[in-house]
């Protein structure tokens, strides 16, 4: 007898996982598969680009290898966002994907900051300038690829692009759309449109939970999938976490989700602000996300990884807490720029207090207590916001190093929990899935799933007290971008 499952699909910035759920919560099955990035270097800023056909290639690889006798109930897709694509009628990719972390939309970032501030001069919900939102890129597209963007008949988001090969239908999910612009109103004002920015291709903005479509013969052929399926709007990759780690109603627990980026978020009512950091709809009716983000965090032990040839025994967790902590040689982790708190696209890593016995080991740390550093900076902005953090759920692929979690731990003077899946946001994902099939129906049936913690890091406080001296220094944090009075006109030119 067939078994009865929600599938999640999480499609990252390093590569795509699906994870098979029963309807009691426990996942039955996993895969994943990862594909390249394309860095394009251009003056004090990284292009940062990605073929949106292996999204695709990657998805339907690993939908194609889930195990026989499955009752799919349906399909929710969550992924690395805002990330964009232009599509032609028969939604292939015109051209490569910009990423969330390309940086060449600084400029019209600015522009487009002027022009919403001037509608809106105290939107409480507004975040500063910054090309990481979509909108930007949307005016970058028009400005510098016109050719691209005149064989385009749409723009999709990173699901929204899955969930148009499962469906043939484009659409664009609530949670992304509330990222598109760093302001707060859902919808794209008028003043956009008339300053050139191509809002005009976004498809019609859905509830993460709406059912937007079934899946095709064309995409079950591909896939696996018998046709029909209900396919969900999806999500960022952020409220796929936030389902997964129980973080779901105003005064659920902080969960961070770490992998090529590290994200961190808490469950506020619609339309709390909080200064400096970013926001999104959760898939929960009258409940919003405050997010706290950096560009690299796993991208940076993957680097390094590198520089040895390969070597993953240097992120051996017993001989990185061998090392005294904190440590002499530090890092600022901001290898492609950096969000919040310090919203500097210019931002570069470096390492300081190298020796001729540093090894790699040695960097490793560094990295790790340098992004830790950089969460707890984080919690400490978001505490001035009035959001306390007592506690932290750690997910997605850095939360399996457990060397990682006790640096957390000890770093930002909480104690750092891991939920027994720790598969991040494609677990989610498939719980969102059950959501809009209504399988589930609420946060509490989903927070059943999230309760159980498989491992629970508690601070040493001598630690504690080192760090927070560190942080107080203010060392291993980039410096905030330079405040800019650019015009509008300046921009342009």
């Amino acid at each position: 007898m067939a078994v009865p499952v929600w599938v999640g699909i999480d499609v990252g910035t390093t590569g795509a996982k699906v994870v098979v759920t029963g309807l009691d919560g426990q996942a039955l099955w996993s895969g994943s598969d990862r594909y390249p990035r394309i860095v394009a270097p251009q003056g004090d800023v990284a292009g940062m680009e990605q073929d949106a056909s292996l999204w695709w290639s990657a998805v339907a690889g690993l939908l194609r290898s889930m195990p026989p006798d499955l009752a799919v109930r349906a399909v929710a897709a969550t992924s690395q966002a805002p990330s964009l694509v232009l599509v032609d009628a028969a939604g292939r990719a015109i051209g490569p994907a910009l990423l969330w972390a390309d940086r060449r939309a600084q400029a019209e970032a600015i522009e487009i900051d002027a022009l919403l501030t001037a509608v809106h001069p105290d939107d409480p919900l507004a975040t500063p300038a910054d090309s990481y939102f979509g909108t930007a890129k949307l005016l970058w597209w028009a400005r510098y690829r016109p050719a691209l963007l005149e064989a385009a008949t749409g723009v999709l988001a990173t699901n929204g692009y899955v969930v148009r090969q499962l469906t043939g239908v484009g659409s664009l999910d609530l949670s992304t759309a509330t990222m598109l612009q760093g302001h707060g109103s859902q919808g794209f004002s008028p003043v956009l449109s008339a300053a050139g920015v191509p809002t005009g291709l976004l498809p019609p903005v859905s509830p993460c939970t709406t059912l937007v479509g079934e899946v095709t013969a064309q995409a079950a052929a591909l896939t696996g999938l018998p046709v029909g399926t209900p396919v969900a709007a999806g999500a960022i990759d952020a409220v796929g976490t936030a389902l997964e780690a129980g973080v779901l109603e105003p005064g659920d627990p902080f969960a961070e989700m770490t992998g090529f980026s590290t994200v961190g978020m808490v469950a506020v009512p619609a339309g709390t602000p909080a200064q400096g950091f970013i926001r999104c709809r959760h898939c929960f009716v009258d409940t919003d996300l405050v997010i706290s983000a950096q560009v690299t965090s796993g991208a940076v032990l993957d680097w390094i990884v590198a520089l040895t040839g390969g070597d993953r025994t240097v992120l051996d967790p017993p001989a990185l807490l061998a090392r005294q902590r904190p440590a002499g040689v530090r890092m600022v982790p901001s290898l492609a720029g950096e969000r919040t708190p310090t919203w500097n696209a210019s931002a570069r890593g470096e390492f300081s207090g190298l020796a001729l016995d540093t090894d790699a080991v040695d960097l490793v740390l560094a990295a790790m207590e340098g992004t830790a550093m950089a969460l707890a900076v984080d919690l400490d902005g978001l505490a001035a916001n009035g959001l306390d953090i007592p506690l932290i759920r750690s997910t997605g692929g850095g939360s399996v190093n457990g060397a990682w979690l006790q640096i957390k731990a000890d770093t930002t003077g909480r104690p750092v929990e891991r939920p027994v899946s720790g598969s991040g946001a494609a677990q989610g994902a498939a719980y969102l899935a059950g959501l809009a099939v209504g399988d589930l129906e609420g946060a509490d049936q989903v927070r059943e799933f999230s309760a159980a913690v498989s491992g629970r890091y508690l601070p040493d406080p001598v630690r504690a007290a080192a760090y927070r001296e560190r942080r107080a220094a203010g060392a291993q944090m980039p410096a905030p971008a330079p405040p800019s009075d650019t015009s509008i006109r300046e921009v342009a030119r």
